[in-house]
């Protein structure tokens, strides 16, 4: 199974959805965000969060 993308906030978005924000940890902080190719990915909180896509 691949591995999935981690993106960091502010970060350029390469593909439009719904994405979840984790902490560094991997602790799920909040889901269904979404993001649109070309925009960047919000700000976050915890230093060393990051976002994923969900799945489909």
């Amino acid at each position: 199974m691949a591995q999935k993308t981690k993106h960091k906030p502010g970060s350029n978005c390469t593909e439009s959805g719904k994405y979840s924000e984790y902490t560094e940890d991997g602790t799920l902080v909040n889901e269904n965000i979404d993001v649109e190719e070309g925009r960047r990915f919000p700000p976050a909180q915890e230093k060393g969060s990051y976002f994923q896509k969900q799945k489909k």
